[in-house]
């Protein structure tokens, strides 16, 4: 049931673009600013945000029951129940969209509104911010690459992951804890719980998808060793240290290894790391890097991680459909 209602989800998304026809989340937003403004949940962050996650969860599973003993062959209802909620808890937006959009400003020199892109698509994350007074496209790219790494993850892998482990309601359940960090205000209380929490509810899925883009992208540069057992940084940096890392990019333990180095083994490893960045980059992109200035450099890493995103849910379909056959 879960390969099958994969598969029809990932074929209507394809098609559609997005699964917005169905994203109406004014509802959940109406139940946090009501639990949000009860007293006596109010005085803990936290008990707003379990309220709010039980509720409709409870829902689900009262539907689930209601499906399993209404009919004899409940199969049908229980595929329409699992593909309606999967389409739900896919991610807001379109992120192919929103990377041509940022690739298209980026090709325009048009920093200004790159800036408020970047803004709109961070949302409540723990991205740093590089205001409009002082960006250079040099660190705009390099935001941009850490709101892709994070924004791919939540809005399609992240979903995929927890719906493999627990079917519509370990879906659900992801999709309403981002909502609930999305809709709080930034910095509250509120905010921060539910940041906590999803930091939890990330752990695994966020090695795992580290593992994936080693796998599918460069296995050698890519900081598994550290980001597996790292529990002390946010998902959005293990994220960002993976996928640059898998694109062949320097990554915090690349850069610290070269400051150990003598100068002629600093200067033979940096034009190894180019010439497999490049090798890399042409493999998913097809662009060649004609100059090695960073601005251009950390543009084609951009342009090169929705292809490494895609390898990566071409190699998850074809596992879990593997492992269907299997069991």
């Amino acid at each position: 049931m879960i390969f099958l209602s994969l598969v029809a989800v990932l074929a209507i998304i394809y098609w559609l673009g997005s699964a917005s026809i169905i994203h109406h989340d004014g509802w959940f937003k109406w139940l946090i600013n009501r639990l949000q403004k009860v007293p006596g949940l109010a005085a803990v962050p936290a008990l707003p945000l379990a309220v709010a996650l039980v509720i409709p969860l409870a829902v689900l599973v009262l539907i689930f029951v209601v499906i399993n003993q209404a009919f004899d062959k409940p199969w049908f209802g229980l595929f329409l129940l699992y593909s309606l909620v999967l389409l739900y808890s896919l991610g807001r937006g379109n992120l192919i969209a929103d990377i041509q959009e940022y690739i298209a400003l980026a090709a325009r020199g048009d920093s200004v509104a790159a800036v408020q892109l970047l803004d709109r698509l961070r949302g409540n994350t723990d991205v740093e911010t590089v205001g409009s007074d002082n960006a250079d496209w040099r660190s705009l790219h390099g935001e941009a690459l850490k709101i892709i790494a994070y924004r791919g993850f939540e809005r399609i892998f992240a979903v995929l992951f927890w719906f493999f482990i627990a079917g519509p309601f370990g879906a659900l359940l992801y999709r309403l804890s981002v909502l609930y960090r999305e809709f709080s205000e930034h910095g509250s209380d509120a905010a921060q719980a539910a940041s906590k929490w999803l930091w939890l509810l990330e752990l695994p899925s966020v090695r795992l998808m580290g593992v994936t883009w080693a796998l599918v992208g460069n296995f050698e540069t890519c900081p598994l060793r550290k980001n597996l057992l790292d529990i002390q940084s946010s998902s959005e940096h293990v994220l960002n240290e993976c996928l640059r890392g898998a694109l062949g990019a320097p990554t915090e333990c690349s850069d610290a290894a070269m400051a150990q180095m003598a100068p002629a083994e600093k200067a033979e490893m940096q034009e190894e790391m180019e010439e497999e960045a490049q090798d890399i980059i042409e493999d998913l992109t097809g662009d060649v890097i004609t100059t090695h200035s960073e601005p251009a450099y950390s543009f084609a890493l951009v342009k090169s991680s929705m292809p490494l995103y895609t390898r990566s849910l071409l190699f998850w379909v074809c596992a879990i459909a593997f492992a269907t056959l299997i069991v």
